[in-house]
């Protein structure tokens, strides 16, 4: 294929990925509306809403559902089948060990609260704009812990995002030539768009291009998989908690502590600091 194909293939993944997520979300709320008003007319229609608004991670669930098995199909096909999965799996976990996740742990910490100086500068500039996200978040079942939550927050998100972003768009926009700061970059603000909201559009970009370093720099999907997935733990359990135990002061001092955390962390993976040494002879990503 040649380098133009690649380019295109990776905006194809993106194209998929909005039809997909935000088609498909669209054709299930329209298809519960008609089903309850076939079922009870306005009433049955009313029903089904205030389902939808109780069980929010359940419909997360199922709008991750399809694209999650079409993109999952697609890298095995795309990246994995040649391979084999023993080899795929061996090359992405090559340069993993305890320590590193040590570091993706204190890493999660510090961008999760770093995240906070981001949206207060949001907040600053385009209070309508925080204003909206923030009824959004409150709407959104966030904080609606359960298992199922576990399953919309903490698993499906990280999977299926990353195999599109930095499995999928990352490794083409690679093999059409570009520059990893210039394929990172483009994924990264992709990435931000396909939130479709200002805020998280713009904090998400900044994750997406830590994200792609991360992938770049262990030559693995799995470690970007793991710190998404910490990330968003932190953000709703463990925010909910400072917000309910820590006073105002301390946790202005958590958020402050947490850019110098941040630099640290990000010098001890780039340095690779516990990291397992790579094989002479061995391919990059």
């Amino acid at each position: 294929m040649k380098r133009t194909g690649y380019y295109g293939m990776a905006f194809l993944v993106f194209v998929v990925t909005i039809m997909l997520l935000y088609g498909g979300s669209f054709i299930l709320a329209v298809g519960a509306a008609v089903g309850g008003a076939v079922m009870g007319g306005d009433a049955g229609i009313d029903m089904i809403y205030e389902f939808m608004m109780d069980n929010t991670n359940l419909f997360s669930c199922l709008i991750y559902f399809i694209p999650g098995t079409v993109f999952l199909l697609w890298y095995y096909f795309a990246f994995v089948e040649k391979r084999g999965v023993k080899q795929t799996f061996y090359f992405h976990t090559r340069r993993l060990s305890p320590v590193c996740f040590g570091w993706l742990i204190l890493l999660g910490f510090a961008v999760q609260h770093a995240t906070s100086l981001v949206m207060i500068a949001i907040n600053a500039f385009m209070p309508s704009a925080m204003n909206e996200y923030t009824e959004m978040i409150d709407s959104s079942g966030i904080s609606q812990y359960s298992l199922l939550w576990a399953v919309a927050t903490l698993i499906l998100p990280p999977i299926v995002e990353e195999v599109i972003f930095r499995g999928l768009i990352l490794q083409y926009l690679g093999k059409a030539g570009a520059g990893f700061l210039v394929a990172n970059l483009i994924q990264a603000v992709l990435f931000g768009i396909f939130h479709m909201n200002l805020v998280q559009g713009i904090y998400t970009a900044l994750l997406g291009f830590l994200l792609g370093y991360l992938a770049y720099r262990y030559d693995s999907i799995l470690v970007p998989m793991a710190l998404h997935a910490i990330y968003n733990l932190f953000g709703t359990v463990l925010v909910d908690l400072e917000s309910t135990f820590l006073p105002d002061a301390l946790l202005a001092v958590v958020i402050l502590i947490s850019v110098p955390l941040l630099v640290l962390t990000l010098m001890m993976i780039h340095f690779r600091v516990g990291e397992k040494k790579k094989n002479a002879g061995e391919a990059g990503q």
